[in-house]
């Protein structure tokens, strides 16, 4: 097929429906009837509205559309151009019998003029009446009648009449009087293929693929092979690897690779080695730069390199990112496939997980803003992937309510498919376990909230005495096992796996992670007394956490430094002990916020003791008091077993899932 467009032949097959008829007369009315007498305004905008409609690249419009789009144009109340409305108006009691639509179409042949087959094709508006009238010569009596009930129907409203399935045969005699070769066979027809779209878009594993097949053994054209085989085969793997089902995708793969070199199709045997090369695999491989990858394969590769598990560094995935960004280039300048803006933003999206994973959170947000500012709301994956990111930094930093009701919008969840619906339901349940179990509410979380979690979310980064859940990623698998010994108060047994977790996050570049390693490492220095070597550790990351990208983070190391502080405060001496005040406070507000009660507890009990140790009596007990509330509410939410918002949100989550399962429906 010439990918240009130029010298593609028409549609093989052509029905005549109930809407050409105002089309036809649109254009009776416009170039015959009016002709010269139009104000130029209204006239353009019929000319595009014509071409629109003409054209066919979207589902034509209902007569009521059409008439309400011709009055809503330019100088639609000049005279002439009301005349010609209502003349549209009026055309179905013109029309009432089958001669008279007889007598219409046979007035049609003033519209086109014969030319010699030599000559191309000059005038689409031409070339559509020339095949609306040939369509209508062929009909037999009994289909002009039928055609015309069909008309009568749809102008009083029945939109669906004369738009049923049209199935060819060589038996059928009655519908034409000249019957040509092309209208024995029934050709290939688009709706199969919708019907497989919304089979994967609802997670259908039947419709999709049984669709999917419909359309491809369809009658394409007159070879012996199809030639389209293979398109059927990758069709089906992408629709596999969207639902992470490998093995079929590693099947499908292998028997379409074989299918496009026997046919020669070097473009899809391309597509075909790019996906099987994003499978995952022990030793990943990287897609090897060739005119014929498509960008988003390479960005695919960053991926790969941001994985922890490969253990390679960012600066790699940065590296991999710009080849992407100019083959991206080279695709827009060659013209070998036009890319799309919302295609090229995926480059801003990941380089918003990239500067975010480094730790330049401020840059991220900035990529991030460039996706939301020039992306349509429309179904996107990038404003999709855009909208959970900062969902869950939102949750992270203690805004819960912000961060569900972005969630919860209705331009976040409208137009995902299943897959989709699957990831913005994790986020919706992370929004909803972090907070509960930063409450304290241990009881919410283990009978409602854990029941119901999506497979793909790790228990793991929530508790720490769940055995049965499966292990983190690398560095962070290993700070889990740092902080749950400390969390049973075995500080040498968080040794190996720190140093550990900060050797390879520093080599991987992820500062986020070494940061928090670094402020682990302290609080077990804590331990054994090197009180001046920890304060110093943390002298060296403080200036890069007081901005707050993580609220978490930033809360630990204030709590940890002023621990440093206290422990190195000389005997009789205030000034460390003052020193400590101002950043227990800091460590206070942060954990306010994120609402983590147990923290938040040992914080202020800390306090209280510092202010005793200074003298300061009152302020002691204010702090005692405050720390009694804290542990009071922690009572209070340990003893919540249901909560009335969990359960209106969860409903909501649901009820969008159901709806999602809902929309898909065979028209056949």
């Amino acid at each position: 097929m010439d990918r240009t467009g130029a010298n593609t032949p028409p549609p093989i097959q052509h029905v005549l429906r109930p809407h050409h008829i105002d089309l036809i007369a649109l254009f009776l009315l416009v170039f015959k009837e009016f002709q010269k007498k139009l104000p130029s305004s209204f006239l353009l905008q019929v000319y595009r509205l014509l071409l629109e409609e003409v054209s066919e690249v979207a589902t034509h419009k209902l007569r009521p559309e059409l008439l309400n789009e011709l009055k809503q144009t330019p100088e639609a109340d000049e005279d002439q151009a009301r005349n010609l409305i209502t003349a549209l108006e009026t055309l179905p009691s013109q029309l009432d019998s089958a001669d008279k639509l007889n007598n219409f179409f046979h007035s049609m042949p003033v519209m086109f003029v014969d030319k010699s087959e030599d000559e191309s094709r000059r005038s689409l508006f031409g070339f559509f009446c020339r095949r609306c009238f040939i369509s209508f010569l062929k009909l037999s009596w009994y289909s002009v009648c039928h055609l015309h009930a069909d008309y009568q129907s749809y102008t009083l409203g029945q939109y669906e009449s004369g738009y049923g399935p049209f199935e060819k045969d060589y038996l059928t005699q009655d519908i034409w009087i000249f019957k040509t070769g092309f209208d024995i066979k029934s050709w290939a027809r688009p709706e199969p293929l919708a019907a497989a779209g919304k089979g994967l878009a609802s997670g259908d594993s039947i419709l999709g693929p049984e669709n999917l097949r419909r359309y491809f053994e369809q009658h394409f054209h007159d070879h012996p092979d199809s030639g389209v085989r293979q398109h059927a085969l990758l069709y089906l793997a992408r629709m596999h690897f969207a639902r992470g089902e490998t093995a079929s995708v590693r099947n499908l793969l292998q028997e379409a690779i074989s299918v496009a070199r026997g046919v020669g199709d070097r473009y899809t045997l391309q597509q075909c080695t790019s996906l099987i090369n994003r499978l995952p695999s022990p030793t990943p491989v990287l897609t090897e730069i060739q005119p014929d990858v498509h960008p988003a394969d390479v960005l695919h590769d960053v991926a790969k390199l941001m994985n922890p598990e490969n253990g390679q560094p960012l600066m790699s995935a940065f590296e991999k990112l710009f080849q992407a960004a100019g083959l991206y280039d080279y695709w827009f300048e060659s013209r070998r496939n036009m890319v799309q803006d919302w295609e090229s933003r995926s480059l801003h999206s990941m380089q918003a997980v990239l500067w975010e994973s480094v730790g330049c959170v401020g840059l991220a947000e900035v990529e991030e803003d460039m996706v939301s500012a020039f992306v349509e709301r429309i179904p996107d994956v990038n404003r999709k992937s855009v909208t959970l990111n900062r969902v869950r930094r939102l949750a992270r930093n203690g805004a819960y309510e912000e961060a569900l009701a972005s969630i919860l919008h209705t331009d976040t969840w409208m137009t995902l498919n299943h897959t989709q619906y699957v990831e913005w339901a994790e986020q919706v349940w992370h929004v909803l376990a972090i907070r509960a179990i930063r409450r304290g509410q241990h009881q919410l979380f283990n009978n409602y909230l854990k029941p119901r979690r999506p497979s793909s979310t790790n228990v793991s980064e929530y508790i720490f005495d769940d055995v049965s859940a499966p292990k983190l990623g690398s560095i962070r698998a290993e700070l889990h096992e740092v902080i749950r010994a400390r969390h049973h108060g075995q500080a040498v047994a968080a040794i190996q796996p720190l140093l550990q977790a900060l050797w390879l996050s520093e080599f991987q570049c992820r500062f986020p992670l070494y940061r928090l390693g670094v402020i682990l490492l302290a609080d077990v220095g804590l331990e054994f007394g090197l009180t001046e070597y920890c304060r110093r550790l943390l002298e060296e990351v403080l200036p890069q956490m007081r901005k707050g990208d993580d609220v978490e983070h930033r809360a630990l190391a204030y709590f940890t430094y002023a621990r440093c502080l206290v422990a190195c405060s000389p005997s009789g001496s205030g000034e460390g002990l003052r020193e400590a005040l101002v950043y227990l406070k800091m460590a206070e507000e942060d954990y306010k916020r994120l609402e983590l009660a147990e923290s938040l507890a040992d914080v202020q009990f800390l306090m209280s003791v510092v202010y005793h140790n200074l003298g300061e009596t009152s302020e002691s007990e204010q702090t005692g008091e405050r720390h009694l509330e804290t542990n009071a509410l922690m009572q209070k939410h340990g003893e919540v077993l249901v909560d009335e918002e969990v359960s209106r949100i969860w409903e909501i989550v649901s009820r969008v899932g159901i709806s999602i399962a809902g929309q898909s429906s065979d028209p056949h």
